[in-house]
C-alpha cells in the first residue's frame, strides 16, 4: 500500500509540474503575441466596485476584439482626471453614477454621442443633451421578512403603510452612511415635498429599529427576523434571498425611488469610437447579463425591463425623478433631517 501510494503522489507531482509548464508556456506565448500584435484598449474610468467591470472584459474582448483598460478611481479623482498623466492613459469611457455623470458633464468632461442603444433607453434615465446614458438602475423595494408577509397577507405595501404603521418594526439605511441612501432621502423630497417627506420620517422614526451603516443591513436584518420590513435596493434584497434568508421582495404599490449608473464618452478620449462601442455593448444586456448575476450584481438593465410582478401582483414602477440635486441643497436637506428626526425624535 506504501509503494502504491508513492506511485499516486509521484504522478499528482509530475501532472501538477505538466500543469505549471503549460501555463507558463501559454502565458508566454500570450505576452509574445501582444508584443508582436499589440492590443486594442478602451480605458475606463470608474468608482463602480473593483472587479466588476473586468469580470465582463472576456466577453467584450471576444465581441469587439478590444480589451478594457479599467482604472479605479474615487468620485473626487474621476473631477480631477483629466486627460490623464504621465503612467496613466486619458479616459476613453467613465462609468459611474448618475450625479457623477451630471457632475463630469457640467466639468466640460463629457462628450455627447447618441445611437440606436442609446435612443432605446427611457428619457428618464439618460441625458437630455447625450452627454451620458443610464446602464444598470437600482430601485428602492421593501424587503419583508416571510413570517410577517404570511401573518399579513393583506398588509398594503405602499410609502404611507410602511412609514406610518407604528405596529411593524423598520430597518433602513442611515441617510448618510452611503450615497445611495442619501439619494433616497433626496428623491422623497423631490417626489413628496420637503414636508410630507419629513412627516412620513418622523412617523418612521418611532418604529425604526436599527439605522444600518450598510445598503445591506435592511434586508439582512429582515431575513435575520430582526425587523419586519427592511427598505432596500433591489440589488441587496435579491443578494440576500440568493443567501438563502427568508424574505420577501416588495415593490411598493406607489412607485419607487430608483438609483442609476451610466456611462458617458469622455472628451479627452483618444481612442472615442472604442469608448462608444463599449457603451452601445453595454446596453445590450443580453451580452453579459448572466455574468453580472453570477458575480452578485442584480440591477435593472435600462434596455431590459424584464422583471416580474412581486407575490402581490404589483409591477415595479418608478418614480419621474429629475434628480437635479445640489450639494448644498444636499446639506441642508441632511442637517434638517438629522436635527429635527434622527436625533430630535423619539429613536437615536
Amino acid at each position: 500500500m506504501k509503494r502504491l501510494a508513492s506511485v499516486f503522489l509521484f504522478l499528482l507531482l509530475a501532472a501538477l509540474a505538466f500543469w505549471g509548464i503549460l501555463r507558463f508556456a501559454r502565458q508566454q506565448a500570450e505576452v509574445k503575441a501582444e508584443k508582436l500584435y499589440p492590443s486594442e484598449y478602451v480605458t475606463v474610468y470608474t468608482d463602480m466596485p473593483s472587479g466588476m467591470l473586468e469580470a465582463l472584459g472576456d466577453t467584450f474582448y471576444h465581441d469587439s476584439g478590444l480589451k478594457m483598460n479599467v482604472v479605479y478611481q474615487s468620485k473626487s479623482q474621476l473631477l480631477k482626471s483629466g486627460s490623464g498623466s504621465d503612467s496613466m492613459p486619458a479616459a476613453d469611457l467613465y462609468i459611474t453614477s448618475q450625479d457623477m455623470l451630471i457632475r463630469l458633464k457640467n466639468e466640460k468632461m463629457l462628450s455627447p454621442y447618441a445611437s440606436a442603444q442609446t435612443d432605446t433607453a427611457l428619457n428618464l434615465f439618460k441625458d437630455e443633451e447625450c452627454y451620458w446614458t443610464g446602464l444598470w438602475v437600482d430601485p428602492v423595494v421593501f424587503a419583508v421578512n416571510e413570517d410577517y408577509a404570511k401573518k399579513h397577507p393583506a398588509f398594503a405595501y405602499n410609502w404611507n403603510e410602511v412609514l406610518g404603521r407604528s405596529s411593524l418594526r423598520l430597518s433602513m439605511t442611515d441617510f448618510i452612511a452611503a450615497d445611495m441612501a442619501e439619494d433616497l432621502l433626496m428623491c422623497m423630497a423631490e417626489h413628496f415635498g420637503i414636508e410630507q417627506t419629513f412627516s412620513l420620517l418622523g412617523k418612521a422614526q418611532k418604529h425604526i429599529v436599527q439605522y444600518g451603516k450598510y445598503l445591506s443591513t435592511p434586508s439582512r436584518m429582515a431575513g435575520m427576523g430582526k425587523c419586519d420590513i427592511g427598505i432596500s435596493g433591489l440589488n441587496e434584497a435579491i443578494r440576500s434571498q440568493k443567501d438563502k434568508m427568508p424574505i420577501v421582495i416588495m415593490y411598493p404599490e406607489d412607485g419607487s425611488p430608483w438609483y442609476l449608473f451610466g456611462a458617458g464618452v469622455s472628451s479627452d478620449a483618444a481612442h472615442p469610437d472604442r469608448a462608444q462601442k463599449l457603451l452601445n455593448w453595454l446596453l445590450t444586456s443580453s451580452e453579459y447579463k448572466e455574468q453580472m448575476e453570477e458575480n452578485q450584481y442584480y440591477y435593472i438593465y435600462v434596455n431590459d425591463f424584464t422583471k416580474e410582478p412581486d407575490s402581490d401582483g404589483h409591477s415595479l414602477d418608478f418614480w419621474n425623478l429629475e434628480k437635479m440635486y445640489f450639494d448644498e441643497g444636499k446639506k441642508d436637506l441632511l442637517t434638517q433631517w438629522g436635527e429635527k428626526i434622527r436625533f430630535g425624535g423619539t429613536n437615536s
